[in-house]
């Protein structure tokens, strides 16, 4: 009988070791869910100030960019007046002066154009009736006349 009453203690303090290790392995289990539940809500909050701070960097570049473009406008513009000024401040005589200059530098180009293009009609004229003379010539037949 002490054989089954040890045997009956043998199983319950192993069962007893069964229950505290299922408590353990309950306890780890809900220490690592708790653990879990913390990293992903600080995994959320991180992926909100991330998108929060890329959302500023893409507000900020913009900002930079239409800065950037505006600066550009207005030094065009500026650069545009300046010269529009600039113009205005040539006197308008010179203007005229400069016109007169350039239509009689034109002139003087078309008079000296419309010459060497008549010299070189002259000189094609003349190379055509010189080359008809010779062709002339030599198409005639020779005559000889004998004088007895």
């Amino acid at each position: 009988m002490k054989k089954l009453e040890d045997q009956a203690e043998a199983t319950i303090k192993a069962q007893t070791d069964a229950e505290e290790k299922t408590e353990s392995v309950e306890a780890i289990k809900k220490v690592l869910e708790a653990k879990k539940k913390v990293a992903e809500e600080e995994t959320a909050q991180a992926q909100k100030e991330l998108q929060e701070a890329l959302a500023m960097k893409d507000a900020e570049l913009k900002a930079a960019d239409e800065k950037g473009y505006n600066k550009g406008v207005a030094d065009v513009t500026a650069d545009y007046e300046k010269q529009v000024k600039q113009g205005e401040e040539v006197p308008k005589d010179a203007t005229a002066e400069k016109t007169s200059a350039d239509v009689l530098f034109s002139d003087k180009s078309l008079d000296e154009t419309l010459q060497e293009i008549d010299a070189e009609l002259a000189a094609e004229k003349a190379a055509e009736v010189s080359s008809q003379q010779s062709s002339e010539l030599q198409t005639q037949p020779s005559v000889v006349v004998e004088e007895s």
